[in-house]
């Protein structure tokens, strides 16, 4: 990482909220892809990797995210397809990004043959493909459960991606917390929806639904978790739900401190 630059400066910032400000004013005056499908894979990454606890660099797989399709084209041909990821490094590499970013971001699929694989790129390839519960003018989004299948029957089939048993586990859990107690739960399907219902390129309104989204996802996590502890016939104690409140407190703050996007609802000072 070349000091001073875009890339020293994208990954020293450790919260995603100011890490996509950040790509947010480098699009406006260069060829950079990012909307808000870069947005809502982003934050599925970093649900999985809190859920998961993976032995990697959080920050790094986290700002691989959001730029490994930096050079993904709105009109995304078959022949872009099988190209954007290389002119994609290319561009990573004149940004300042290092060795380990560019092999990483270039794992994102298979077309590069690299091996051995970095734990980073497996992350990458699955949120990739479990893109598709985006909706798309070919196709209506799939369901998670649907791309669930998809994913381990038909995309990543015969691979060797060593993350996929705990992607499932992931997903199943906090998708599924209805079959503890709370029946509106669905935390995957409340994030696509937010995000279909968006125009894709009004980025200032994927990231602050990100941030919206950030909170509810937490409160419903912790009340499936409560509910599933008490069914098993353990109830709160005082200690307990003091904890809670303290997390709900914390998660809260830190929400108010990333939500710094006011600013940008304004487009006319975009220039």
């Amino acid at each position: 990482m070349e000091k001073g630059s875009f890339a020293e400066m994208l990954l020293n910032e450790r919260r995603i909220s100011e890490k996509m400000k950040i790509i947010l004013y480098f699009k406006r005056k260069h060829e950079c892809f990012f909307d808000n499908t870069v947005i809502f894979k982003t934050e599925i990454c970093r649900m999985f990797l809190e859920h998961a606890k993976l032995d990697v660099d959080a920050n790094l797989v986290l700002t691989a995210c959001l730029m490994y399709a930096c050079k993904k084209s709105v009109t995304f041909t078959e022949e872009k397809k099988k190209t954007y990821i290389k002119d994609g490094v290319e561009y990573l590499e004149k940004l300042g990004f290092d060795e380990k970013f560019c092999r990483i971001c270039s794992q994102v699929n298979r077309i590069a043959n690299i091996t051995p694989r970095d734990k980073e790129g497996d992350i990458l390839e699955i949120v990739d493909n479990f893109g598709m519960l985006l909706d798309r003018d070919d196709r209506r989004a799939f369901t998670p459960i649907e791309a669930l299948f998809i994913l381990e029957n038909e995309n990543l089939k015969d691979t060797d991606n060593r993350y996929i048993q705990e992607f499932k586990e992931f997903v199943m859990e906090v998708e599924n917390l209805e079959t503890i107690g709370i029946d509106s739960a669905k935390i995957i399907t409340r994030w696509k929806n937010k995000i279909n219902e968006l125009p894709k390129y009004d980025i200032v309104k994927g990231v602050n639904a990100a941030i919206e989204y950030r909170m509810t996802a937490k409160k419903l996590y912790i009340e499936g978790k409560k509910i599933e502890i008490n069914k098993d016939g353990i109830r709160d104690n005082k200690q307990q739900i003091n904890a809670d409140r303290r997390l709900k407190h914390e998660l809260a703050k830190q929400i108010d401190e990333d939500h710094k996007f006011s600013e940008l609802i304004d487009k006319s000072k975009w220039g």
